[in-house]
């Protein structure tokens, strides 16, 4: 016998109905939608959502008094350091507190649904640390769109707000824009570098030994360059990281000086420039190398990664990780930051043996600097995004990106370059996090402001926490661990272990 109405009505119901019947404006129902399963690309079906037979206000009291964050910090400890759980904890309270301030019934449906789906991560089986800071963002993300709502639909839009920033020369070849105020996104904070390759030196670094000795980024670039942005992924919260690799290792393609440090484990957007300067954007994939295992070179190497497999062929091969042998054998287990490479069947090698790699070609010769990030968000000057082509997926770093559950809807903090039809080179970081000023914005979004910018191609680099942005040794960027309100403090920020320098060519000698 089929359930009645009365009895199949969940929580989501009695929210959108009290919401309904509060004439709130804001949609509610997609937000208290997501979060429903750790498993949001092909796994099993979520289970059934909480009946409810009372009103709303019986339920709020009752989903508030759930969460325990003494718990939930300890929940997440289990999976991240320490210092990660408590500020995932942090920011969790910080949209919580946000919402407890807002008036309006919309806001007391997003505060249940925060607590609802809160107490669900820790109760479902892990990974919970990663779900809770995506889930903090979601809802942070979906509270300031709520608080800016009017405002947004007064202001103009990102296009006018492109089209009235005023560019400023730095050096000879590098010029500077900042793009801020009300648009039809929300509060928009944002830096716009535009470089001219052919009168500019563009380094890709390895910053982490600085990082070691206490430097500051604007400290490292400004006695290094003009103007400087922070690069690609690393580690830093996935699970099981095993030596060799370790927290803040770059994940994908880096390449400094014509030296490859890391191979293009994962077929994702890079940035490429040639020894005389030519740069190209594009998604160079493991066969782009050349990899030597002692005196053998396997050319276009059979390659498989984490977004493919967490276990290879049942073929010879061998498990590398970075540039190191670390297995050899058959249907060997795919390392998290690494490939298991098919190998001929007489070849000798064993654990702890180095591989060298070639670089990747830009146009005709390989890279002289290289670094991944990804995924390519403009093709041909079209937006475009497809994250599963570029190895997004599965167990595959970052996992905050491979298993994201909100379909590209949170508004984080983000890094983009992208390449004019002239040539030149597009870096831009859009701030975050940052409550009044900054909302942050979509992939999306940022894949139409690079547009809006005059570019033909486009990608992302790492942005979060990590993005960064300096110029003339001054950063210029609003960067932020926590989320905020009006300026953030300098203990707010995360170092940065990779980067893009650039140098003009025309610098004046120093005396």
């Amino acid at each position: 016998m089929p359930s009645s109405p009365a009895t199949s009505r969940t929580w989501i119901d009695v929210c959108v109905a009290y919401h309904q019947a509060h004439a709130g404006q804001f949609p509610v129902r997609p937000t208290l939608l997501a979060f429903t399963s750790p498993f949001p690309r092909g796994g099993p079906p979520p289970q059934p959502e909480e009946p409810w037979m009372r009103d709303f206000e019986s339920l709020e009291t009752d989903v508030l008094a759930r969460l325990d964050l003494g718990e939930l910090e300890e929940a997440l400890a289990e999976e991240v350091d320490a210092g990660q759980a408590r500020l995932f904890r942090r920011r969790l309270v910080a949209v919580d507190e946000m919402l407890q301030r807002m008036p309006g019934c919309e806001a007391r449906v997003l505060r249940v649904g925060l607590h609802k789906r809160a107490v669900g991560v820790l109760q479902a089986d892990p990974p919970r640390a990663l779900r809770i800071r995506a889930l903090a963002d979601f809802y942070y993300s979906q509270a300031g769109l709520l608080v800016h709502s009017r405002r947004i639909e007064a202001a103009p839009c990102l296009r006018e707000r492109v089209a009235a920033a005023t560019f400023a020369t730095i050096r000879p070849g590098i010029s500077h824009a900042t793009i801020e105020g009300d648009t039809n996104a929300g509060p928009v904070h944002a830096n716009c570098l535009v470089v001219d390759p052919r009168r500019v030196e563009i380094r890709v670094v390895d910053c982490r030994d600085s990082v070691a000795r206490g430097e500051t980024f604007a400290e490292y670039a400004g006695s290094r360059s003009d103007a400087a942005i922070s690069g690609g992924f690393f580690l830093y919260s996935e699970p099981n990281i095993q030596a060799p690799s370790a927290r803040y290792d770059p994940v994908g393609l880096l390449v400094r000086d014509g030296v490859v440090d890391n191979p293009a484990t994962f077929a994702r957007a890079a940035l490429l420039v040639d020894p005389d300067g030519n740069v190209g954007i594009e998604r160079p994939p493991m066969a782009a190398h050349r990899v030597q295992i002692g005196s053998h070179t396997l050319i276009s190497p059979v390659a498989y990664n984490r977004a493919q497999s967490e276990q290879g062929p049942d073929r010879p091969s061998v498990a590398i990780a970075g540039l190191e042998v670390v297995a050899v054998g058959r249907r060997l287990p795919v390392p998290l930051n690494g490939s298991v490479v098919e190998i001929p069947a007489d070849l000798v090698v064993a654990p702890g043996d180095r591989i060298r790699v070639t670089p990747p070609q830009v146009g005709n010769r390989e890279a002289q600097q290289g670094i991944a990030g990804g995924p390519m968000l403009v093709e041909n000057g079209h937006p475009k995004l497809a994250l599963r082509r570029e190895d997004f997926w599965g167990t595959a770093p970052p996992v905050t990106f491979s298993q994201d559950e909100t379909g590209d809807t949170n508004l984080l903090a983000r890094m983009a370059v992208g390449l004019r039809d002239d040539g030149s080179l597009v870096a831009l970081a859009v701030d975050g996090r940052n409550f009044d000023r900054a909302l942050g914005m979509t992939l999306g979004t940022v894949a139409e402001l690079m547009v809006d910018l005059g570019c033909h191609t486009a990608a992302n680099l790492d942005g979060g926490s990590s993005k960064r942005m300096v110029v003339a040794g001054r950063t210029v960027d609003l960067a932020s661990t926590e989320v905020v309100t009006g300026e953030p403090s300098e203990a707010q920020v995360r170092p940065v272990h990779t980067a893009v320098l650039f140098r003009s060519r025309e610098r004046p000698r120093s005396r």
